[in-house]
């Protein structure tokens, strides 16, 4: 059977609903409440500045990323009797040149 209520006694079932910790629906079940009625009544009487704000916040996802770039060429070895020398692909030019002289010396 239908029970129409007051603005008050809404205001009442919304206080008591807050206070309960139930989901909407829940509550609306121990209480003989349609969840119909409840969300028309709350659209009805509560202004929309006047409802909990949301649970929920918009996430935003950051990511580090870390790029490692594999040469496919074989680094340059240079080998002596006394050292041996292993340098990356894209080694500075003059980089290579200096180690090369003073392996001569």
């Amino acid at each position: 059977m239908r029970k129409f209520r007051s603005k008050n006694e809404w205001l009442t079932v919304f206080d008591e609903h807050k206070t309960s910790g139930l989901s909407i629906i829940d509550y609306c079940q121990q209480n003989a409440i349609s969840t119909t009625a409840f969300y028309s009544a709350r659209t009805k009487f509560v202004g929309k500045t006047q409802r909990q704000k949301p649970s929920f916040i918009k996430a935003t996802v950051t990511t580090k990323t870390e790029q490692i770039v594999l040469s496919q060429q074989a680094p340059i070895r240079v080998k002596t009797p006394y050292a041996e020398v292993e340098l990356p692909v894209n080694c500075h030019s003059q980089l290579i040149v200096d180690i090369l002289k003073g392996l001569q010396a």
